[in-house]
């Protein structure tokens, strides 16, 4: 590691902009002699060669001077010993006035003294390479720092917590109490494992597998709530779009009015919603017209619909259904996306014929009444249970939401069900040994201990610069 990162390097880990404080971070071999360069502490005399350990994990206050050694603030340095620190270098953190001009000065000082600057998520990447966080770990860092819902930041303390790592290792640690057997077994062979041995062999792997596939089976709530889920509210004119837009987005983001054909462009908000982000997009009226610009806003919706991951289909429940309603059925069952029929107006006497008629096309339907605010919950609470939220305890469960590791992780099930079959069939033990030492190598893939360069640096350029 050390060899890896003998470069010294700086970044600015606070949001650019004016601000009370901000904080330029540096780390590794050097990083003492450069942040002693730039910080004078006030009440000490500090040697970068020869550092008291008292001043270790302390607050020293200051004065910062720029690469010109000209005076231009004052502030606050703390200095973290390595390995006991983030990136598990030596590392100095100078907290100083956030404006953005002498914040570029405090980081310009620390390159002019020796340090470089950093890549994206250099930082973490540095804490990685350590041994200080696992991948998983290390992705719900970037996870947490872009998170804009309560959700996400559950989701993302949960990974930084371990939860994933932990169920990881734990599937990890039991096959290879397995493979200790199967060594065995093969480099002795007239030690006949036994029956029993065999038993308990198939029951590692089966636990395993079964482990494997719950892991993944929480993607679909762990992806709803990162990335959230493509949603499209569509209708027909005047059937209350726009008003549950509103209602979910929870401010008068789109316009409403009685006269049809009012929205004519995608609105489009980001919102949690039953736990779960919603990319949401409120589309216009679908309806025959002879407006070009309301009928390129119809094109539009359509092309919405069939592109959408979760159509929201509004219905006038006071009112019987039209073409336009029916065509509104034939395009949300056929997008090949996840539907929720919403019965709209509920505070008005409701059709019990269009109420049967949607009950029976949509297997998912709820009645509301967007203008006054009712069912709303329980519309919440299906987006919510159709993506499995009310299953999961995001701080305490074993979540993925990455890409990555489904992919790896699909590679390991189909590793482990093929374990699986052999012994259940009676193959060579080195062949069920073969495949349960590839499951294993998938899972150290999903948690880093053998990922291959190019996918750790994938991973870390998604951060930003600073952390």
């Amino acid at each position: 590691l050390r060899g890896l990162f003998m470069k010294t390097v700086c970044a600015v880990s606070t949001p650019r902009g004016k601000g009370g404080i901000a904080v330029v971070r540096v780390s590794g071999d050097n990083a003492f002699r450069v942040a002693l360069s730039v910080f004078k502490p006030k009440f000490a005399s500090i040697s970068p060669d020869d550092i008291d350990k008292k001043y270790f994990r302390r607050a020293l206050f200051g004065q910062i001077f720029s690469s010109d050694d000209e005076p231009v603030d004052e502030g606050i340095l703390v200095l973290y010993k390595g390995p006991a620190s983030f990136t598990g270098e030596d590392m100095a953190e100078i907290s100083c006035h956030g404006g953005t001009a002498v914040t570029e000065e405090v980081l310009l000082s620390c390159v002019s003294h020796g340090a470089s600057l950093a890549g994206p998520g250099e930082f973490t990447k540095r804490s990685f390479l350590a041994g200080k966080l696992s991948l998983t770990e290390a992705e719900a860092v970037g996870q947490l720092i872009d998170a804009d819902t309560g959700d996400k930041v559950r989701l993302a303390a949960g990974a930084m917590s371990g939860s994933v790592s932990r169920e990881i290792c734990a599937i990890y640690d039991s096959l290879t109490d397995v493979m200790t057997a199967l060594y065995a077994a093969i480099d002795y062979p007239e030690e006949d494992v036994g029956d029993e041995g065999e038993r308990n062999i198939a029951r590692v792997i089966s636990s395993a597998l079964g482990r494997v596939t719950s892991l993944l089976s929480t993607y679909k709530t762990g992806r709803a709530i990162s990335e959230g889920v493509k949603t499209c509210i569509c209708g027909k004119p005047n059937v209350g779009k726009s008003s549950l837009f509103n209602a979910i987005v929870g401010e008068e983001s789109a316009i409403v009015t009685s006269i049809p054909g009012t929205t004519r462009d995608i609105l489009r908000e980001n919102v949690s919603f039953g736990g779960i982000t919603l990319r949401l997009s409120d589309t216009a009226g679908m309806h025959e017209s002879d407006d070009t610009v309301e009928r390129f806003g119809i094109e539009r919706a359509e092309r919405e619909i069939s592109s959408a991951e979760l159509v929201l289909a509004v219905f006038d429940s006071s009112a019987p259904l039209t073409e336009e309603d029916e065509r509104i059925i034939e395009a949300a069952k056929s997008s090949g996306a996840a539907v929720i029929a919403v019965l709209n107006k509920a505070d008005a006497e409701e059709n019990a014929d269009v109420a049967e008629r949607i009950l029976a096309e949509f297997e998912k339907a709820v009645r509301i009444s967007a203008k006054c605010g009712d069912g709303m919950d329980a519309l919440a609470e299906e987006v919510g249970d159709l993506y499995g939220r009310g299953k999961i305890d995001l701080r305490r469960d074993a979540v993925i939401w990455d890409a990555r590791q489904r992919e790896i992780l699909l590679h390991c099930r189909d590793s482990l069900s093929r374990a699986k079959t052999a012994v259940e069939f009676g193959d060579p033990l080195d062949c069920v040994c073969t495949l349960v030492e590839e499951s294993m190598a998938y899972l150290s893939e999903t948690d880093g201990r053998s990922v291959g360069e190019e996918i750790v640096n994938e991973v870390f350029k998604r951060f930003c610069v600073g952390k």
